[in-house]
Protein backbone atom coordinates (compact mmCIF):
# COMPACT_ATOMS: atom_id res chain seq x y z
CA UNK A 1 0.00 0.00 0.00
CA UNK A 2 1.22 3.44 -0.78
CA UNK A 3 0.46 4.95 2.60
CA UNK A 4 -0.07 3.75 6.12
CA UNK A 5 -3.36 4.65 7.80
CA UNK A 6 -3.14 6.47 11.08
CA UNK A 7 -2.79 4.09 13.99
CA UNK A 8 -1.46 1.22 11.90
CA UNK A 9 2.17 0.09 12.08
CA UNK A 10 4.27 0.62 8.98
CA UNK A 11 4.75 -2.15 6.46
CA UNK A 12 8.45 -2.26 7.28
CA UNK A 13 7.80 -2.79 10.99
CA UNK A 14 5.06 -5.32 10.31
CA UNK A 15 7.29 -7.20 7.87
CA UNK A 16 10.16 -7.20 10.34
CA UNK A 17 7.97 -8.63 13.11
CA UNK A 18 6.56 -11.24 10.75
CA UNK A 19 10.05 -12.20 9.60
CA UNK A 20 11.33 -12.54 13.16
CA UNK A 21 8.35 -14.69 14.14
CA UNK A 22 8.90 -16.92 11.12
CA UNK A 23 12.62 -17.26 11.81
CA UNK A 24 12.00 -17.99 15.50
CA UNK A 25 9.52 -20.76 14.75
CA UNK A 26 11.83 -22.31 12.15
CA UNK A 27 14.72 -22.27 14.63
CA UNK A 28 12.52 -23.90 17.28
CA UNK A 29 11.48 -26.56 14.77
CA UNK A 30 15.11 -27.19 13.86
CA UNK A 31 16.14 -27.50 17.49
CA UNK A 32 13.24 -29.82 18.16
CA UNK A 33 14.23 -31.94 15.20
CA UNK A 34 17.88 -32.14 16.22
CA UNK A 35 17.34 -32.61 19.96
CA UNK A 36 14.18 -34.69 20.05
CA UNK A 37 14.24 -36.35 16.62
CA UNK A 38 17.97 -36.95 16.59
CA UNK A 39 18.10 -37.84 20.29
CA UNK A 40 15.40 -40.48 19.96
CA UNK A 41 17.07 -41.88 16.85
CA UNK A 42 20.46 -42.33 18.52
CA UNK A 43 18.84 -43.67 21.68
CA UNK A 44 17.06 -46.29 19.61
CA UNK A 45 20.28 -47.20 17.81
CA UNK A 46 21.90 -47.79 21.19
CA UNK A 47 19.14 -50.28 22.00
CA UNK A 48 19.72 -52.40 18.91
CA UNK A 49 21.29 -55.65 20.06
CA UNK A 50 23.53 -58.06 18.19
CA UNK A 51 25.53 -57.61 15.03
CA UNK A 52 22.39 -57.36 12.94
CA UNK A 53 22.05 -58.22 9.28
CA UNK A 54 25.47 -57.87 7.68
CA UNK A 55 23.85 -57.04 4.34
CA UNK A 56 22.66 -53.75 5.82
CA UNK A 57 26.25 -52.56 5.94
CA UNK A 58 27.07 -53.80 2.46
CA UNK A 59 25.24 -51.00 0.68
CA UNK A 60 23.29 -51.16 -2.57
CA UNK A 61 20.62 -53.79 -3.04
CA UNK A 62 21.80 -55.70 0.04
CA UNK A 63 20.96 -52.76 2.31
CA UNK A 64 17.50 -52.46 0.77
CA UNK A 65 16.85 -56.17 1.29
CA UNK A 66 18.07 -55.87 4.87
CA UNK A 67 15.70 -53.01 5.57
CA UNK A 68 12.76 -54.90 4.10
CA UNK A 69 13.54 -58.03 6.09
CA UNK A 70 14.45 -56.25 9.33
CA UNK A 71 11.57 -54.34 11.01
CA UNK A 72 13.88 -52.83 13.67
CA UNK A 73 15.97 -51.18 10.97
CA UNK A 74 12.85 -49.89 9.26
CA UNK A 75 11.81 -48.32 12.55
CA UNK A 76 15.24 -46.66 12.79
CA UNK A 77 14.82 -45.11 9.34
CA UNK A 78 11.33 -43.85 10.22
CA UNK A 79 12.60 -42.36 13.47
CA UNK A 80 15.31 -40.51 11.55
CA UNK A 81 12.67 -39.01 9.25
CA UNK A 82 11.11 -37.27 12.24
CA UNK A 83 14.03 -34.84 12.21
CA UNK A 84 12.64 -33.50 8.92
CA UNK A 85 9.05 -33.68 10.23
CA UNK A 86 9.80 -31.38 13.16
CA UNK A 87 11.60 -28.90 10.90
CA UNK A 88 8.60 -28.83 8.53
CA UNK A 89 6.26 -28.27 11.47
CA UNK A 90 8.45 -25.35 12.52
CA UNK A 91 8.16 -23.84 9.04
CA UNK A 92 4.38 -24.30 9.09
CA UNK A 93 4.12 -22.70 12.52
CA UNK A 94 6.37 -19.85 11.37
CA UNK A 95 4.15 -19.09 8.39
CA UNK A 96 1.08 -18.98 10.61
CA UNK A 97 2.77 -16.65 13.12
CA UNK A 98 4.05 -14.38 10.36
CA UNK A 99 0.56 -14.23 8.87
CA UNK A 100 -0.79 -13.46 12.34
CA UNK A 101 1.24 -10.24 12.43
CA UNK A 102 0.16 -9.30 8.92
CA UNK A 103 -3.52 -9.92 9.61
CA UNK A 104 -3.38 -7.99 12.88
CA UNK A 105 -1.82 -5.00 11.12
CA UNK A 106 -3.49 -5.09 7.70
CA UNK A 107 -6.29 -7.64 7.93
CA UNK A 108 -9.16 -5.17 7.74
CA UNK A 109 -7.65 -3.25 4.82
CA UNK A 110 -6.92 -6.45 2.90
CA UNK A 111 -10.44 -7.75 3.61
CA UNK A 112 -12.02 -4.56 2.31
CA UNK A 113 -9.86 -4.44 -0.81
CA UNK A 114 -10.30 -8.12 -1.63
CA UNK A 115 -14.01 -8.03 -0.77
CA UNK A 116 -14.51 -5.04 -3.05
CA UNK A 117 -12.60 -6.73 -5.87
CA UNK A 118 -14.64 -9.94 -5.59
CA UNK A 119 -17.92 -8.01 -5.26
CA UNK A 120 -17.10 -5.94 -8.33
CA UNK A 121 -16.48 -9.05 -10.41
CA UNK A 122 -19.66 -10.70 -9.13
CA UNK A 123 -21.73 -7.61 -9.96
CA UNK A 124 -20.21 -7.50 -13.46
CA UNK A 125 -21.09 -11.10 -14.27
CA UNK A 126 -23.61 -11.42 -17.10
CA UNK A 127 -26.84 -13.09 -16.16
CA UNK A 128 -26.84 -16.11 -18.43
CA UNK A 129 -27.13 -19.84 -18.25
CA UNK A 130 -24.12 -21.35 -16.59
CA UNK A 131 -23.03 -18.19 -14.76
CA UNK A 132 -22.44 -20.10 -11.55
CA UNK A 133 -20.34 -22.66 -13.37
CA UNK A 134 -18.17 -19.87 -14.84
CA UNK A 135 -17.72 -18.13 -11.48
CA UNK A 136 -14.35 -19.83 -10.99
CA UNK A 137 -13.07 -18.21 -14.21
CA UNK A 138 -14.24 -14.76 -13.17
CA UNK A 139 -12.92 -15.16 -9.64
CA UNK A 140 -9.57 -16.76 -10.38
CA UNK A 141 -6.46 -16.22 -8.27
CA UNK A 142 -4.61 -14.73 -11.24
CA UNK A 143 -7.32 -12.20 -12.06
CA UNK A 144 -7.81 -11.03 -8.48
CA UNK A 145 -4.06 -10.89 -7.78
CA UNK A 146 -3.52 -8.67 -10.82
CA UNK A 147 -6.41 -6.44 -9.78
CA UNK A 148 -5.00 -6.06 -6.26
CA UNK A 149 -1.37 -5.69 -7.36
CA UNK A 150 -1.41 -1.85 -7.35
CA UNK A 151 -2.54 -1.92 -3.72
CA UNK A 152 -1.07 -5.09 -2.18
CA UNK A 153 1.83 -5.65 -4.53
CA UNK A 154 2.78 -8.86 -6.32
CA UNK A 155 4.34 -12.06 -5.07
CA UNK A 156 3.66 -15.52 -3.76
CA UNK A 157 2.38 -14.19 -0.43
CA UNK A 158 -0.43 -12.21 -2.09
CA UNK A 159 -1.35 -15.15 -4.33
CA UNK A 160 -1.38 -17.53 -1.37
CA UNK A 161 -3.69 -15.24 0.61
CA UNK A 162 -6.06 -14.80 -2.34
CA UNK A 163 -6.05 -18.53 -3.06
CA UNK A 164 -6.70 -19.40 0.58
CA UNK A 165 -9.65 -16.99 0.75
CA UNK A 166 -11.18 -18.27 -2.49
CA UNK A 167 -10.91 -21.86 -1.28
CA UNK A 168 -12.54 -21.03 2.05
CA UNK A 169 -15.42 -18.90 0.77
CA UNK A 170 -18.57 -20.72 -0.45
CA UNK A 171 -18.67 -18.44 -3.49
CA UNK A 172 -21.20 -20.43 -5.50
CA UNK A 173 -23.69 -20.46 -2.63
CA UNK A 174 -23.11 -16.77 -1.88
CA UNK A 175 -23.49 -15.85 -5.56
CA UNK A 176 -26.71 -17.84 -5.93
CA UNK A 177 -28.15 -16.31 -2.76
CA UNK A 178 -27.19 -12.80 -3.86
CA UNK A 179 -28.75 -13.18 -7.32
CA UNK A 180 -31.93 -14.66 -5.87
CA UNK A 181 -32.21 -11.87 -3.31
CA UNK A 182 -31.84 -9.14 -5.92
CA UNK A 183 -34.31 -10.85 -8.25
CA UNK A 184 -36.90 -11.11 -5.46
CA UNK A 185 -36.58 -7.39 -4.74
CA UNK A 186 -36.77 -6.48 -8.42
CA UNK A 187 -33.29 -5.00 -8.43
CA UNK A 188 -31.05 -5.20 -11.52
CA UNK A 189 -28.72 -8.17 -11.36
CA UNK A 190 -25.24 -8.54 -12.68
CA UNK A 191 -24.64 -7.30 -16.18
CA UNK A 192 -27.89 -5.26 -16.30
CA UNK A 193 -26.77 -1.96 -14.86
CA UNK A 194 -26.51 -3.24 -11.33
CA UNK A 195 -25.01 -0.74 -8.93
CA UNK A 196 -22.65 -1.50 -6.12
CA UNK A 197 -24.30 -3.55 -3.41
CA UNK A 198 -23.13 -2.47 0.09
CA UNK A 199 -24.65 -5.58 1.65
CA UNK A 200 -22.66 -7.86 -0.65
CA UNK A 201 -19.46 -5.98 0.10
CA UNK A 202 -20.07 -6.09 3.84
CA UNK A 203 -20.79 -9.82 3.71
CA UNK A 204 -17.67 -10.58 1.67
CA UNK A 205 -15.47 -8.36 3.84
CA UNK A 206 -16.65 -10.07 7.01
CA UNK A 207 -16.23 -13.58 5.63
CA UNK A 208 -12.78 -12.78 4.18
CA UNK A 209 -11.61 -11.32 7.49
CA UNK A 210 -12.79 -14.46 9.29
CA UNK A 211 -10.92 -16.63 6.76
CA UNK A 212 -7.75 -14.58 7.24
CA UNK A 213 -8.01 -14.94 11.00
CA UNK A 214 -8.34 -18.72 10.63
CA UNK A 215 -5.32 -18.71 8.34
CA UNK A 216 -3.33 -16.73 10.90
CA UNK A 217 -4.25 -18.88 13.92
CA UNK A 218 -1.34 -21.20 14.77
CA UNK A 219 -2.44 -24.72 15.63
CA UNK A 220 -0.46 -27.04 17.86
CA UNK A 221 -2.49 -30.09 16.84
CA UNK A 222 -0.02 -31.24 14.12
CA UNK A 223 2.81 -31.07 16.68
CA UNK A 224 0.85 -33.10 19.21
CA UNK A 225 0.01 -35.67 16.52
CA UNK A 226 3.68 -35.89 15.50
CA UNK A 227 4.75 -36.32 19.12
CA UNK A 228 2.18 -39.08 19.62
CA UNK A 229 3.19 -40.94 16.46
CA UNK A 230 6.86 -40.49 17.33
CA UNK A 231 6.38 -41.93 20.80
CA UNK A 232 4.30 -44.82 19.47
CA UNK A 233 6.91 -45.63 16.83
CA UNK A 234 9.66 -45.61 19.46
CA UNK A 235 7.58 -47.96 21.60
CA UNK A 236 7.12 -50.35 18.69
CA UNK A 237 10.83 -50.26 17.97
CA UNK A 238 11.79 -50.97 21.58
CA UNK A 239 9.31 -53.85 21.63
CA UNK A 240 10.90 -55.29 18.49
CA UNK A 241 14.47 -55.16 19.79
CA UNK A 242 13.68 -56.51 23.26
Amino acid sequence: MSSDPVGQPSLVRTGAKAGLSFAGSVIKGGLLGVILGGGVFFFYLSQLQGPGNTAARAGGAGAIVALITSPPLLVAVLLLLFVVVYVMLGVQQGRARAMQHLVAARGEAVSQRLGGAIAGRIEAMPRAHGTLQRAADWLSVDALSKQLAPVLGEGKAVRSVVGFVLNRLPLSEMLAEWQQSRAEHGEPVAGEGAVQDPALRALLTRRIHEALQDMATPSRKPLYVALGVHAALLGVGLWLVN
